[in-house]
């Protein structure tokens, strides 16, 4: 291994194997090496995640990182993650606008959340959302 590898993984040969076998090796003093700085973990959860999906339409320039940010904005520390999964220009969509979709991820490090708490917070979203960068709920 050169300085910079820090494992190998390759196919064992078919003359020794009959079925396809690959193996690896890793070499943690060299990953526990190039690690920098404090590493950092977040506790599992042990409560339930809700899922939810939010389909907007807003104007052509605005971006994906505008929405996300005012999203993480209004919808304070019970947002875990969330996912761009659609954008989509055409049919039923006016000219200038694009329609966007996130999945949003939420959860509580205390409790399990209700519907009812997620819904209200979803509201509060598109409500900033509107607000902020005049979108429009995708019906």
């Amino acid at each position: 291994m050169n300085a910079d590898m820090v494992g190998i993984v390759g196919k064992v040969h078919p003359m020794k194997a009959k079925e396809d076998v690959y193996i690896f090796e890793l070499d943690l003093d060299r990953i526990i090496a190039k690690k920098t700085g404090k590493m950092k973990y977040k506790e599992i959860s042990k409560y339930p995640t809700i899922k939810k999906d939010l389909a907007i339409i807003v104007d052509e320039d605005i971006t994906n990182d505008e929405i996300k940010k005012q999203i993480k904005k209004s919808a304070g520390g019970l947002l875990i993650d969330m996912k761009l999964f659609d954008v989509y220009t055409g049919v039923n969509i006016q000219k200038g606008k694009k329609s966007m979709a996130y999945s949003l991820i939420f959860g509580a490090k205390d409790k399990t959340l209700t519907d009812e708490e997620v819904n209200q917070l979803l509201e509060k979203i598109i409500a900033f959302l509107q607000k902020e960068i005049s979108a429009e709920l995708r019906k």
